[in-house]
């Protein structure tokens, strides 16, 4: 998730329509943000790994993943779906996607979330999902156990 705006993976990513699109220092703030997002969860999973995880570390992981999944849907659904941007203005661009793979079909002049979004949505949403079902049944002993 971290390295999407930093690596060139065509048909996956346009890295020069993105440098073209925002600054350097826009693309290393919202990686450092994201990859924090991401990595709380991660590291608190690791550290609790053979042991009961506390309420604290249960609730940080289904408000944490809960806000991501605001975040993909409002910056990428909402606007796939109805053609509102809530988030980027009205009919933003989204430029810097222009030229990568997707496979949903197209809504008008609507943004198309590409193959490498719907993957990281994807895993949000499972994430989201299992942090709330192990919220409501009171934790998990270890990963998946």
């Amino acid at each position: 998730m971290a390295l999407h705006d930093w690596i060139d993976l065509p048909p996956y990513t346009n890295l020069s329509a993105l440098k073209k699109a925002h600054s350097f220092k826009f693309r290393l703030i919202g990686s450092l943000v994201n990859a924090g997002l991401v990595l709380v969860p991660l590291l608190v999973t690791i550290a609790y790994r053979s042991s009961l995880v506390p309420l604290w570390a249960q609730l940080l992981f289904v408000v944490i993943y809960g806000l991501i999944t605001f975040g993909t849907i409002t910056a990428w659904w909402v606007p796939y779906f109805t053609g509102r941007y809530w988030i980027h203005g009205n009919e933003a661009g989204f430029e810097e996607y222009c030229n990568t793979r997707s496979f949903l079909p197209p809504r008008g002049k609507n943004v198309i979330p590409n193959t490498l979004h719907v993957i990281l949505h994807i895993q949000v949403w499972i994430c989201f999902g299992l942090s709330l079902y192990w919220l409501c049944v009171g934790g998990w002993n270890g990963p998946l156990a």
